[in-house]
């Protein structure tokens, strides 16, 4: 059983991710609703997985980019779900910087349980307490 964090601000498809994950697997997912909640939440636990919505209050890009550059987290697999298409340079943009994958809305449950299953294989945990960078 993984610990899955999403970060999404609308509850509809928070609500919506949950019932995919709670009835496919036994993973447990946590939510935050933006850049400072998904740090306090990432205080708490580190998750094995992130699910990220690029355009969440406080910079959805921002965040991917602070993840991706602290010691702690760069190593945690993030996927992108966006009710937003993304154009190829974006996502390339989102492939360099080590994008695990991406789920585009109307989302899938079958598409979303194998990309979280490649993440959650690639994965390799650290065991080490995340500490936010000093801002």
């Amino acid at each position: 059983m993984a610990y899955l964090l999403m970060i999404d601000d609308n509850p509809q498809t928070q609500r919506y991710i949950e019932r995919i994950i709670r009835h496919r697997t036994k993973h447990e997912i946590a939510f935050a609703a933006s850049k400072d909640e998904c740090i306090e939440k990432m205080v708490e636990r580190r998750p094995e997985v992130v699910l990220l919505d690029l355009f969440i209050p406080g910079d959805g890009f921002e965040l991917f980019e602070l993840l991706r550059q602290h010691p702690t987290t760069e190593d945690i697999p993030i996927v992108i779900i966006t009710a937003v298409p993304l154009d190829q340079i974006t996502r390339m943009r989102l492939k360099k910087m080590r994008c695990e994958g991406f789920i585009e809305c109307p989302i899938e449950a079958t598409e979303l349980n194998r990309i979280l299953n490649i993440a959650l294989k690639r994965n390799s945990i650290v065991a080490r307490k995340w500490e936010p960078p000093a801002v």
